[in-house]
């Protein structure tokens, strides 16, 4: 399995196989003060090869400030899709994740965060963004 699109977005959701998203690319996160919510959605797709696929997987989501300090951790088991009897030999499934934070987290404070994704264990993807005051 591999991430070949990860953003973070407005809003994101999932029809037929498709990402749809608004707003996306954010890198600053502007808000009036802090502790602020987090109030982003992260859009990812994941390519999984036909031998990855009819097993369970675990996605983990890290959100960390710039000192490498853990705010929040999602756990998520994920079931690949069966293999679609139309895919051509060679060709990878997309597996799609429009993921909203459940609780939403906080951010403790203005500065640089990241958001680390891993699937079953291996490090996918870094997404870092800027939280800012807002004037």
């Amino acid at each position: 399995m591999r991430i070949d699109t990860a953003l973070l977005c407005d809003a994101a959701t999932e029809r037929e196989g498709l990402l749809y998203v608004l707003g996306g690319g954010i890198t600053v996160a502007a808000r009036p003060s802090y502790p602020a919510p987090f109030g982003m959605t992260l859009a990812l797709r994941v390519l999984v090869h036909p031998t990855e696929m009819r097993a369970a997987h675990r996605l983990e989501i890290l959100l960390q400030d710039e000192d490498g300090q853990l705010v929040t951790k999602v756990d998520v088991n994920i079931d690949a899709p069966q293999t679609p009897p139309d895919l051509p030999p060679g060709e990878e499934a997309a597996l799609v994740v429009p993921w909203t934070f459940p609780g939403g987290p906080v951010l403790p404070r203005a500065g640089r965060y990241s958001l680390e994704v891993l699937i079953d264990g291996v490090h996918q993807r870094s997404i870092g963004f800027n939280a800012v005051s807002a004037d």
